[in-house]
């Protein structure tokens, strides 16, 4: 009957025998709702979920999800857009196949704020547009980073990344710039870009040296996005303002040095986005006769380039206007999804070698949607020191 007694005991209190290690093993394999919860259960449990092992274990095991932000559109009597309202939701699942007004299960993040997702880095989103947010949607929290310029200052060019570094694991943002006096036509700028680092925890940004004339970088703000990989933060060099890219620049994020290297050789000079796609630099060339994405197998090695997808142009109105080309996922039918005209979505069909845009809504208003991949995580922002947390 003892024996009996001591099995029942520990049946019912199973975790209270078991290594915290085989616990957090465990626990890490719940999607980031139930983790959440779990918080809730019991004291033990929840210090066991914020522990950073706890944290760290979980995001390894984090699978990518999209957020599609819904904006409700109001055209004016002038003819402007207004936008009413905004709404950004999480799709559980990834493997969506076209059938997009099957997408019921979604987490609505329900932010206090207008959020223009720019960058995503293991949970935590960047918007540096308007407002210099950096946000957990998961864990509702939020900071405001700092005014890097000087208001005095006239702008040229600036555009942003995020990422965190290798080794000591720091969450940076970084800015390029390239400013002068007030009054000042851009085209009468000289000198060189700079690049200024905020590292997280720290409260201030960093001036870390120059990055190349500001006529090098880009021909307009709308294409120079950094694309974040193996530690390190890309984005275009051109050798002329309107030219294709020749070089990728590239920022170390532990070290904080520069380096260069060429980019796949350009089919036109009409367009090309730089990002990553499954784990991989990747380079959308946008001509007159299609699409062609570019894919670095093996990273930094220049001879790895190859040329992993070709979409050929048709007589679809879609092709009409088409640019600002972002892959975002390739589902194991071959089928892949893109973005375009900041995050609309697109979807390309392995079978009948077409794409078509995505209508998300049944509704009779006038929307428009934005879609980003995301990877969840627990991960708190009051983890860094001298950070002013918000929570929503």
């Amino acid at each position: 009957m003892k024996k009996m007694r001591a099995k029942s005991e520990i049946g019912e209190n199973l975790f209270l025998y078991l290594p915290s290690e085989m616990i957090i093993d465990i626990l890490s394999r719940l999607d980031v709702r139930t983790a959440m919860r779990g918080k809730c259960v019991c004291k033990p449990w929840l210090d066991l979920l914020t522990t950073p092992e706890f944290v760290k274990a979980h995001l390894s095991k984090s699978i990518s999800r999209l957020i599609i932000t819904e904006r409700v559109i109001h055209i004016t009597d002038e003819g402007y857009w207004n936008y009413n309202s905004e709404t950004h939701k999480m799709v559980d699942e990834l493997n969506l196949n076209c059938d997009w007004h099957s997408l019921n299960k979604v987490f609505n993040l329900d932010l206090p704020f207008r959020m223009a997702i720019q960058s995503s880095i293991n949970g935590l989103l960047l918007e540096h547009s308007v407002n210099r947010i950096l946000c957990n949607p998961i864990t509702r929290e939020y900071i405001k980073l700092p005014c890097p310029r000087q208001p005095s200052t006239a702008l040229a060019l600036e555009f942003h990344g995020f990422g965190v570094s290798r080794v000591s694991g720091q969450y940076k943002v970084v800015r390029i710039s390239a400013e002068g006096p007030p009054q000042t036509p851009v085209h009468l700028y000289s000198g060189e870009a700079e690049c200024q680092v905020y590292t997280l925890g720290t409260g201030l940004w960093r001036r870390i040296g120059q990055c190349g004339h500001w006529k090098h970088l880009a021909d307009n703000s709308n294409s120079m996005k950094m694309s974040f990989l193996c530690g390190y933060l890309h984005w275009w060099w051109r050798s002329t303002a309107i030219s294709a890219p020749t070089k990728i620049y590239r920022l170390d994020l532990e070290t904080e040095c520069f380096s260069t290297f060429s980019c796949p050789r350009a089919i036109s000079n009409k367009e090309r986005h730089l990002s990553s796609l499954r784990g991989c630099l990747c380079v959308c060339d946008n001509s007159n006769l299609g699409i062609i994405i570019w894919v670095m197998k093996e990273y930094g090695n220049e001879k790895s380039w190859s040329v992993e997808f070709s979409i050929l142009k048709d007589n679809t109105p879609i092709w009409d206007g088409l640019q600002q080309l972002n892959p975002i996922e390739v589902f194991k039918n071959g089928d892949m999804l893109l973005s375009w005209r900041q995050g609309r979505p697109i979807y390309y069909s392995s079978t009948t070698k077409a794409i078509q845009e995505v209508d998300l809504h049944d509704s009779e208003d006038d929307m428009r949607y934005q879609i980003s991949l995301y990877t969840p995580s627990l991960l708190s922002l009051k983890t860094f020191a001298t950070e002013n947390v918000i929570s929503f």
